[in-house]
This record gives structure tokens, C-alpha cells and sequence, in this order.
């Protein structure tokens, strides 16, 4: 399975049909050489010969996915499809290790042998998500942006500030190693909690249309639990860091003021220490639930900052 992240997982991101070549690094070198060589001769040849059928495919590709509603963001093998393939190998053996003195794997050269084994290449998807109309990025996330410049994704930029009915998304939960990966560490594992709301941009904002023959590559990568989307990648992880907070000896009042004014909160304590012993026992804690609860919360703790426009709307853009 090549996700995004490998060159031809990228590649089918842009409807365009690639290969990397494998050559096994156990394999001498010249045969490596010659392998990747012969290859690209083939390669060559083909496309030379099917250019016109190549060229027709990719613009029924890309027609396709213009218009496409439902994109894929993550998948897992299906083991209930299976083929089979011939496999050449040589009998593993167990010898003692010069190194440790216990016993250790081996490959037997003198002993070759042909099997039949089973091949599973046949993915099911896990999750997705229905394109919307147009996503709104902020243009203080630049570096995205350039990203979707390099890969020749068409943008707009907002003429004017402009509040937007949109569909934002709040991170409810993820998961992240303790060691980076590339440099990186990937979150997995992530859940969403829609909100539909107005929320305001700004000039120069940049508003992304879902009718690009690139919509894969938009997808995927703004969408968050795309595998290797942006924010599995760390790109905005800023939000998932909470920014404000407040003073307990001036917070207290304010509380005690919220808790008689607005029933629903006091409720919402009430049942909360009612579940949780701990809670009940914790001043420090109540305050923060009510703070939680209040309209002081940071608004956009956990607010994933690219809007989801659901609708066509008039935007005045340059």
C-alpha cells in the first residue's frame, strides 16, 4: 500500500500512473543496475507505443475526479480477497550465532526451492469524506498554501473581510507516537466533531473550489484523517495547544456569577460530580469545567483552522 507520502502514491493524487523500482538490496549491484535499466527500457517503449490511450486515460481521470463526490483517506488490507503468486526462495535454517551463541535465522542457498503463496492486493477503505464546495485556508498558514501552489492547485483570494457560514471541524481525538517519523510526528487515529458556524476571514484569504482535476491532492491533504494529510504531518498542530486560560482568584467571582445566571452549566457541573468522585473533591477543577463551559473558552482550542464551505455562495474575490 503507497500512501501519499511515496512517490506514487503521490503520483495517483494527480491521475497519473508511475512505478518505483524495487530492486532488492541483497541483489548484486549490476544486476540492480541493469533491472532498473531493462525497466525503463520497456517503459519507454510503451509509453511511445499507447500514447495517445495513456493521454485519453489521464483525461478521463481527471474529468472523473473533477465532478467525483467521495474521496478515500485511509485504507487497510481486505484479507477476505486473496491471489496467488509464485514465489522462488531458498529453505530457512537455524545455525549458531558467532555473535550471541544462541540460534540464529538463515537463508539455505543449496537448497532453492518454488511455491505457490498467497498475495493480498486488494485494499478496503476506512475512512472518507464528501468534497465540499470550497475550503477556506487562512492565509497565515503559508506554508500550506505554497504547497498547494507548487502542486498547481488553483486558488482565489478573499477581496474583502468576510464573515462565512461554514462547516468547521474540532479535533475530538488522535493518537501520537512518542518517537518522530521522518522527522515528523504522525497523528493517527483522528476523529472530528463537525460544527456548522460563522467564523471570520480575512482579506487574502485563500477559498479552494472542489471542481479541480487535482480534487484527489485537495482532499486528501486538507481532509484530517487523510492518512497523510496535512495535519497528520504536523502542519497544524499550533491549534491542539491551548493559548488562554484564566486567574483563579478573579475567575471565582465571575464562575459563581455564570453558575446563577445560567442554569445549564450549573446542571452540566451537577452531573459531572455526581460521575466523578475526584471532580466533586476538586475546587481547581470545577472552576476550570465551568471555565470550559463558559463563553471565556477559547474559541478555537481544537479547531482545525480550514472551513469546509457546504454551499455555493457569492464571494467577492480577486
Amino acid at each position: 500500500m503507497e500512501t501519499p507520502r511515496f512517490a506514487t502514491g503521490f503520483t495517483a493524487q494527480h491521475n497519473i500512473i508511475s512505478y518505483i523500482t524495487e530492486t532488492h538490496m541483497l541483489k548484486p549491484f549490476d544486476k540492480r543496475v541493469y533491472a532498473t535499466y531493462d525497466f525503463m527500457q520497456h517503459l519507454i517503449e510503451i509509453n511511445q507505443r499507447d500514447a495517445k490511450l495513456i493521454g485519453e486515460l489521464k483525461r478521463k481521470a481527471d474529468e472523473q475526479v473533477t465532478s467525483q463526490k467521495t474521496f478515500a483517506l485511509s485504507w487497510a488490507v481486505d484479507k477476505s480477497k486473496v491471489d496467488t503468486i509464485t514465489f522462488k526462495g531458498y529453505e530457512a535454517g537455524y545455525k549458531t550465532s558467532g555473535v550471541s551463541g544462541l540460534p540464529r535465522l538463515y537463508y539455505d542457498r543449496d537448497k532453492p526451492y518454488t511455491k505457490t503463496i498467497k498475495y493480498f492486493n486488494t485494499y478496503k477503505v476506512t475512512a472518507t469524506a464528501d468534497k465540499p464546495v470550497a475550503y477556506v485556508i487562512p492565509q497565515a498558514w503559508g506554508k500550506v498554501v505554497d504547497l498547494f501552489k507548487l502542486n498547481g492547485v488553483q486558488m482565489k483570494q478573499l477581496a474583502h473581510d468576510t464573515t462565512l457560514n461554514l462547516q468547521m471541524y474540532y479535533i475530538a481525538d488522535l493518537k501520537t507516537p512518542a518517537r518522530p517519523f521522518e522527522g515528523h510526528y504522525l497523528h493517527t487515529g483522528v476523529k472530528l466533531n463537525p460544527v456548522d458556524m460563522p467564523v471570520k476571514f480575512y482579506t487574502g484569504d485563500y477559498v479552494v473550489y472542489t471542481n479541480q482535476p487535482i480534487n484527489r491532492y485537495i482532499v486528501e491533504t486538507l481532509e484530517p484523517q487523510g492518512v497523510d494529510s496535512f495535519f497528520a504531518w504536523n502542519f497544524f498542530d499550533s491549534v491542539l495547544g491551548e493559548k488562554e486560560y484564566f486567574s483563579d482568584y478573579v475567575f471565582e467571582d465571575i464562575a459563581a456569577d455564570l453558575l446563577k445566571k445560567d442554569p445549564s452549566i450549573r446542571q452540566k457541573l451537577d452531573d459531572a460530580k455526581a460521575k466523578d468522585p475526584q471532580l466533586a473533591n476538586n475546587a481547581g477543577a470545577q472552576l476550570f469545567f465551568v471555565y470550559r463551559n463558559s463563553p471565556y473558552f477559547e474559541k478555537t482550542f481544537m479547531r482545525y483552522p480550514v472551513g469546509r464551505l457546504l454551499t455555493n455562495t457569492k464571494l467577492d474575490l480577486k
